[in-house]
């Protein structure tokens, strides 16, 4: 079973990526998905360090929560050309700029098709086009099953929206994964989900009075959750340093419950600011987060095959 983690290319969700394919905590049985965000660097290094490490990933072709636009303009960071890379999979999300342009592959490489609206997936319902695409990524949607049959992939957004940060203290351990590690169901032939990111996106990151450290863990029967550690002070905008050493004393204090394969080095990367007495910025908590959930999944993924 292939877990096909979906991300928005921001900077740190990427610099993410790329520590962990350098340090081989990824693999074939995680296949990334990035759909590009900026003209970045860090865009640029990922992309060159996946291909140098023959690390499977996937590229959206037509973005819809910015303008980047793989097929625009040239870029100030280009990326290398993917077109004989057999372990890249040209995507395309299926909105109204869709083009089948945008995957096209060799004979070695497959497609990947986001469709999560359900009147463009049935108006191609019966078109040689969706026919030659590999895999299709839905929603768990019976309608949207039923037309895509056995090249369905679910997508799905596990993490709770909320409006403010704080309000995660009302919901501070929740089911996370509802797509099994183990074994899919439902006739799909993999998972994909949003992470602890989530599906909504926002150009710029507003400011918050409370900050919040997510992280997944499994439980002793499998089930993956995802525990929010908020911080207290939460009044002012100000003392940026201070909640993260409230939110972070309350994940040390509640971490002996993260042992064995929970106790994964991005974890124990995030735990050792406390000893420093470092902020050490919301962009690299975040990185270690992502980093702690990508490394627990490939640990469940090598006890799985085991």
């Amino acid at each position: 079973m292939t877990y096909y983690p979906y991300l928005r290319g921001r900077m740190y969700d990427l610099l993410a990526l790329k520590t962990l394919c350098e340090d081989d905590y990824l693999g074939d049985s995680i296949i990334p998905i990035i759909e590009p965000v900026r003209d970045s660097k860090e865009l640029q290094q990922t992309v060159e360090s996946f291909i140098k490490h023959h690390q499977p990933f996937s590229l959206i072709a037509n973005p819809q929560v910015s303008l980047y636009g793989l097929n625009g303009e040239a870029k100030i960071h280009p990326l290398p050309d993917l077109s004989e890379v057999n372990f890249f999979h040209p995507a395309a999300i299926l909105a109204p700029d869709f083009s089948s342009d945008f995957l096209k592959t060799t004979s070695t490489q497959t497609s990947f098709l986001i469709a999560k609206n359900y009147p463009l997936l049935k108006a191609y319902e019966n078109t040689r086009l969706l026919k030659k695409i590999d895999n299709i990524f839905i929603p768990e949607e019976a309608r949207l099953h039923q037309i895509v049959g056995a090249k369905a992939i679910s997508l799905t957004d596990p993490l709770a929206f909320v409006d403010h940060v704080a309000d995660y203290e009302n919901v501070n351990d929740e089911y996370f994964q509802p797509a099994s590690w183990w074994q899919q169901v439902d006739n799909y032939h993999g998972f994909g989900d949003y992470s602890m990111v989530g599906s909504h996106y926002f150009d710029k990151g507003m400011p918050s009075r409370a900050i919040a450290i997510h992280i997944i863990y499994a439980t002793t029967n499998g089930t993956l959750r995802i525990h929010h550690f908020v911080s207290d002070s939460n009044e002012t905008m100000g003392g940026q340093k201070i909640k993260f050493f409230e939110a972070l004393h309350k994940l040390i204090m509640w971490s002996p419950k993260l042992q064995g394969l929970n106790n994964t080095p991005a974890l124990q990367e995030l735990l050792k600011y406390n000893e420093q007495n470092k902020f050490p910025g919301l962009g690299n908590v975040k990185k270690l987060s992502l980093m702690h959930h990508f490394q627990l999944m490939h640990r469940l993924g090598e006890l799985r095959n085991a």
